[in-house]
């Protein structure tokens, strides 16, 4: 499975981008799980304050481009995973549920839905002032401060939420869920959703200890059988902590007891654990808040987990990163056929390096990760597949053709045409105001500020392009979905300019006069971009290559736009 998104990914991870790597995407991953598609009420919400369940328009893009996305990566044998958040919900005010209409039906909650405990009493306290009722049983899980906690043993609860996931799976086109908070409700109630919606596959965040992650698998049970797997913690700290700590032995099953062992080691849960070595919540979010993130070795923690048991899930960042490497690991996984229950065997336990042998339907896989990753001798019969920063993995000799094939394809996606070349990308602006002072607060598609703190950096650089004096800036551009965000204002916080987004090219933009709500409107300047030749007299005699925009050469350009040695220009 692929994490197919990040804290803040709104322009990264639209709809109508996901969509266009379907046919790559398709060849590595069977799941690919994307943010709560509902509508929370806001244009920048990463879904988990949830609103709405029937409104598909999101902050990732609108219903009929996700029904669009959805659909074609099914068509490529990708199944899409929702996000469901029905721990708890939002309203307008203390209590104020939004009603929706389905099919005909009508569905809203009700503050008699709300548990009697939420938000340690204090909702209680505002329902008496305010003469309102609520539920009067406690939450059967954890308490969420924030929005109200949803009382599942209500039948209105359960009604609205299998309708919902009846609406997600059957008419939007989901494959399966992952439950957002799990913890905050009892676990029987995921096995009675899942139970009636039947998905194909399920997923709980259960942020915990294996035994209590072990204790909800087990709750979601219906006639004996569990109905849900969860998201592996325990494989995810021992990972972060071999690698933050330098000291590999602590992967070893035989550390830390039973609570600290991960479910991918015991042979009775490999099949309900989902493996990961990062996510949207461990991540660094932005230097305010660093959350819990692996510091290095991000190679060598996905080639572990995708030799192991379970079944893996792949963070975008980490994707996004590295494509080549984890294409080449997603691969070998495949060729030798592991699974969520394959046995393995733990070749070496060193603090320098660890071994690890996993016994697939087809063959055998050998990982070994570490420092000194090739201390630990090949043994005879294995050939390698491939390596990288602290990370090796070997297969049998019998597959070396299959695999000669596999690292030719992957070759082969890496050169097609138009592939991204690193470049450098400026952003001039001048403004219609006639401002004392300029400044570019800028942030990137990882949510990174650039230029500091609101309101950024006082901007002096400036070039005088055409008629006019342009202040402007550089960044790198070094992947093909990085991009940068600004927004330019005085320096004070007012006045400032709209939000311009996903910046990857020269641009130049002019700030009008005119204004959205308080801040005034950014356009961008086509055509000062292009290069003005004085007169065509300039584009003679110096070996220049001129072509119309029909892409026919031209010996003598009149007055008019050409491409000239590869460049849009003016000739006057």
């Amino acid at each position: 499975m692929l994490q197919g998104f990040y804290w803040d990914s709104y322009s990264q991870t639209r709809w109508t981008k996901l969509e266009k790597q379907a046919d790559e995407l398709a060849q590595y991953f069977d799941l690919i799980w994307v943010p709560n598609s509902g509508y929370c009420g806001d244009s920048n919400n990463m879904g988990y304050l949830p609103l709405y369940y029937f409104q598909q328009n999101s902050s990732f893009g609108t219903e009929a481009e996700l029904r669009s996305m959805i659909q074609t990566f099914k068509s490529k044998g990708l199944g899409t995973v929702a996000d469901v958040v029905i721990n708890h919900h939002n309203t307008n005010g203390w209590f104020g549920f939004p009603s929706e209409t389905y099919k005909g039906e009508t569905y809203q909650f009700l503050s008699t839905d709300i548990c009697k405990n939420d938000d340690g009493g204090s909702t209680l306290n505002q329902a008496n002032s305010q003469g309102v009722s609520l539920s009067g049983n406690n939450d059967t899980g954890e308490d969420w401060s924030g929005t109200r906690d949803l009382d599942h043993t209500s039948a209105n609860v359960q009604r609205i939420v299998k309708a919902y996931l009846h609406f997600l799976l059957e008419d939007i086109g989901y494959t399966g869920f992952r439950y957002d908070m799990v913890k905050g409700y009892s676990a029987s109630f995921t096995g009675q959703y899942n139970a009636d919606a039947k998905p194909r596959f399920s997923v709980g965040e259960c942020w915990d200890g294996s035994t209590a992650i072990k204790n909800w698998i087990n709750g979601t049970k219906v006639d004996g059988v569990p109905t849900s797997s969860a998201f592996d913690f325990q494989f995810r700290y021992r990972v972060r902590d071999a690698i933050n700590q330098n000291n590999w032995t602590l992967l070893s099953a035989s550390t830390q007891g039973d609570a600290g062992k991960p479910l991918a080691y015991d042979a009775s849960y490999q099949p309900y654990a989902v493996t990961f070595v990062e996510n949207h919540d461990t991540e660094y979010r932005s230097a305010s808040a660093p959350q819990d993130p692996i510091k290095g070795d991000t190679l060598a923690a996905n080639a572990y987990l995708l030799a192991m048991p379970g079944t893996p899930c792949i963070f975008l960042k980490h994707w996004l990163m590295a494509k080549g490497d984890l294409k080449r690991m997603i691969s070998a996984r495949k060729l030798v056929g592991i699974t969520s229950t394959s046995t393995y065997e733990v070749k070496a336990s060193q603090s320098m390096y660890y071994a690890v042998e996993t016994t697939g339907t087809n063959g055998k896989l050998l990982c070994v990760v570490g420092k000194t990753p090739k201390a630990y001798a090949m043994p005879s019969g294995y050939v390698e597949a491939c390596s990288g920063k602290d990370f090796v993995y070997y297969i049998p000799e019998s597959f070396s053709t299959e695999w000669q094939a596999i690292e030719q394809r992957i070759k082969d996606e890496g050169s097609k045409p138009g592939d991204f070349t690193p470049h450098t990308a400026t952003i001039y602006v001048r403004d219609e105001l006639n401002w004392s002072r300029m400044n570019y607060y800028i942030w990137d598609c990882n949510n990174t500020q650039l230029n500091g703190n609101w309101p950024g950096k006082q901007i002096t650089a400036t070039k005088q392009v055409g008629d006019h004096t342009w202040y402007y800036q550089t960044f790198d551009i070094n992947d093909a979905d990085y991009f940068v965000n600004v927004v330019f204002s005085t320096g004070t916080g007012s006045p400032q300019t709209v939000d311009v987004t996903e910046i990857n090219e020269d641009k130049y933009y002019v700030i009008k006069t005119t204004q959205a709500g308080s801040k005034y409107i950014v356009e961008e300047d086509k055509e000062t971009g292009i290069e003005i030749l004085l007169s065509d007299s300039d584009s003679k005699g110096r070996g220049t290559l001129i072509f119309d925009l029909a892409g026919r050469r031209i010996e003598k350009p009149v007055r008019g736009l050409y491409i000239i040695n590869g460049k849009k220009q003016f000739v006057r």
